[in-house]
């Protein structure tokens, strides 16, 4: 994927609550337990939601919204449910968004990519606390 360059900046505690509102609208996988949720968001909130059962297919459906809609990704905030894997985060690097945050931790490979991209994983967000993995200038307190 190529380079993604941003001057997004966001607190810990913005993307605490942005991880607390993808719990609220996560109507399926509080039913079911059985599905990912994804959003994207930017510095006024989550703009778009899906779920499926696949972490993969949520990004996809993510993806594809804003293809169609024509969507400008470069100051976007990807939030998750699922692991953040190798393959997660090149789908981030093809879209263009430059954060990704998750409930779940990315896999070693995932950030040595996000590291060589420019994408800032923010990772392990729950009970109040999350970990940065790469790109921790887009993080301000």
């Amino acid at each position: 994927c190529r380079k993604v360059e941003s001057k997004i900046k966001v607190t810990p505690a913005y993307l605490l609550g942005l991880m607390k509102n993808l719990h609220e609208l996560s109507g399926l996988y509080r039913e079911t337990h059985g599905a990912h949720n994804v959003a994207l968001a930017d510095l006024n909130g989550i703009n778009i939601f899906r779920e499926d059962i696949g972490r993969h297919n949520a990004v996809d459906k993510i993806h594809g919204y804003s293809l169609l809609n024509v969507i400008d990704l470069s100051d976007k905030i990807l939030i998750t449910t699922g692991r953040v894997s190798s393959e997660i985060l090149i789908k981030t690097g093809k879209m263009g968004v430059p954060l990704i945050l998750s409930r779940s931790v990315p896999t070693a490979l995932a950030v040595s990519i996000a590291e060589e991209v420019g994408i800032t994983i923010a990772g392990f967000a729950r009970g109040g606390s999350l970990s940065i993995y790469s790109h921790g200038e887009r993080i301000e307190d």
